[in-house]
């Protein structure tokens, strides 16, 4: 075993880690190598220098099979425990349907690995805080697999952000059929903290950018807001996202493709990133140097569970929609608290 230090949070940790795991390598297990893991997210764990795919598993035999030989060198375990018993693995990816993510998660952090676990987090806000108490107390790494985040594309929004380069933002405008965990995690991550919000049916104002259909609006602590159209009619196959400043406004015509332009007056100047070779290459690049010991975490198990308050919020708005804005309080009551 090895110790070292890290700021998790606000805390500084002693951060245990498997033989290994200090070198530049961090040698994977993936639990539930499915569709996302075929066309998403496997690949970056064998192409990236930093990464090493070791043992997968999942419920199907022949198809677990198959990926390992497709994907490998790698070898296929036949359950969950046997993955965990291998002693040359140093972090595990969860995988598996959300509603299995926090029982994987409490496993894999109890057999004493760093834990990447894919979005949404978790089913509910309470099974979010077990998993970060499980983390924190295994003295293992958590993150969350929002991998927009490290889109080339949001890295460069959110560069423009912090240099004020837009102004004071006013409103962010995303398109969706309904609001994903993953919109409500870029909203976030551009925005900050949600103060409030409200889901709303019909036609927003003139000045909105968002059509006809039902409608998620919400404020953010710095006074921004966020608007998600749910129209079905509109076509959702490319991700788009607009965020308006005093100063300017950003236009992404597609996240992943990188097409972006930094729009002041009748000026549009091409702001273009090179998209991706797989949608999760920079997120397993940034997840791994975090778990080396020589990167920030791009979405601490903190972060991530922001987002399923949010959806815990968002459920409770669209019951009843309206003009009554709604707050969202991100304390951490305890679990029997949040299950009563």
């Amino acid at each position: 075993m090895y110790y070292w230090l890290a700021y998790y949070g606000d805390c500084l940790w002693f951060i245990r880690t498997k033989e290994g795991c200090m070198k530049d390598v961090i040698r994977w297990g993936i639990i539930g190598c499915g569709n996302v893991c075929e066309r998403k997210s496997g690949p970056p764990l064998y192409e990236l220098t930093q990464c090493r795919l070791q043992a997968v598993t999942r419920r199907d035999t022949a198809k677990g099979r198959d990926f390992a030989q497709r994907h490998g060198p790698c070898i296929y375990e036949p359950s969950i425990e046997a993955l965990l018993a291998r002693d040359d693995l140093d972090a595990i990816y969860v995988a598996s349907p959300d509603a299995q993510h926090h029982a994987h998660t409490l496993e894999a952090a109890a057999s004493g690995r760093h834990v990447l676990v894919e979005k949404a987090m978790a089913s509910n806000t309470a099974e979010c805080n077990e998993m970060i108490t499980a983390c924190e107390s295994a003295g293992v790494l958590l993150s969350v697999a929002y991998y927009r985040r490290c889109y080339p594309s949001i890295l460069a929004a959110k560069e423009l952000l912090d240099q004020g380069l837009l102004g004071e933002v006013k409103e962010l405008w995303i398109n969706d059929q309904f609001p994903t965990s993953h919109r409500i995690d870029l909203a976030h991550f551009l925005l900050g903290d949600v103060a409030q919000l409200r889901v709303t049916e019909g036609r927003l104002p003139p000045d909105s950018h968002a059509a006809s259909g039902q409608i998620l609006e919400t404020q953010h602590l710095g006074g921004a807001r966020c608007t998600m159209n749910s129209e079905w009619r509109e076509n959702h196959d490319i991700e788009k996202l607009v965020i308006d400043g005093s100063e300017a406004r950003l236009v992404i015509d597609d996240l992943k493709a990188g097409r972006m332009w930094l729009v002041k007056g009748w000026s549009a100047e091409p702001r273009h990133q090179s998209p991706l070779p797989w949608t999760h290459q920079g997120l397993m690049a940034a997840v791994s140097d975090h778990f080396l010991g020589r990167g920030p975490n791009p979405c601490s198990g903190e972060e991530g569970r922001k987002s399923t308050v949010i959806l815990d919020s968002i459920a409770q708005a669209a019951a009843d929609p309206g003009d009554q804005w709604r707050q969202v309080d991100y304390r951490r009551a305890s679990s029997s608290d949040q299950r009563s």
